[in-house]
């Protein structure tokens, strides 16, 4: 059994959740013209899964950079320190840190300011500005933290994690089209009922 098992399967766990509830999020606000009519149809139940996914989004997101718990950078700190990463390897995921810090810095504000506390310094806006995030940062985040969890993966005998698979973007499609589908039979049926009464 590996000493970092717990660390390897909580961490996993976090990506994945973060990925997927990423891909929802990214749907529901990029690809909304393709089904607004329907979003509004249901406006309350969408206008909160929006929300829903983006803080789940979020706070695994934030799992995975903690400094204060384990996370993703507590994990590669264990690994370096109990030498079980080559110096190409320590060389790589510090390259990879260097090149997420911009994005890691804007979503600690954003969690730390709007979601997991309420800042009595700075409102939300501020925060949001503050923090300088773009819509597919959170992409390039995901996709990044991904690529050193994999290093450490392979450097200690495991498979990659392969947590784009599965994609939770297919699924949304599918609800979403059968929502459609669903709402263009009922009227149809008004219709029909209609014309034989």
């Amino acid at each position: 059994m590996n000493k970092f098992e717990r660390d390897f399967s909580e961490i996993s766990y976090a990506i994945v959740i973060a990925y997927r509830n990423y891909e929802i999020w990214w749907l529901y606000k990029h690809e909304r013209e393709k089904y607004v009519n329907i979003m509004n149809n249901y406006l309350a139940f969408f206008t909160s899964s929006i929300s829903a996914h983006f803080v789940a989004l979020l706070m695994s997101t934030s799992r995975l950079i903690d400094d204060k718990y384990l996370s993703l950078k507590s994990l590669y700190k264990k690994l370096k320190n109990e030498n079980l990463l080559e110096r190409e390897e320590i060389e790589l995921i510090e390259k990879k840190f260097k090149e997420l810090e911009n994005i890691i810095k804007g979503v600690k504000i954003i969690r730390s300011n709007v979601f997991a506390h309420i800042s009595e310094k700075i409102d939300s806006d501020e925060a949001f500005a503050k923090a300088k995030l773009k819509y597919d940062d959170f992409k390039v985040l995901i996709f990044g933290l991904g690529e050193i969890f994999n290093i450490m993966r392979k450097a200690n005998g495991m498979n990659i994690l392969g947590f784009w698979i599965n994609s939770t973007k297919s699924d949304t499609e599918k609800m979403l089209i059968d929502l459609i589908k669903y709402k263009k039979q009922k009227k149809w049926f008004k219709i029909l009922a209609t014309v034989l009464n």
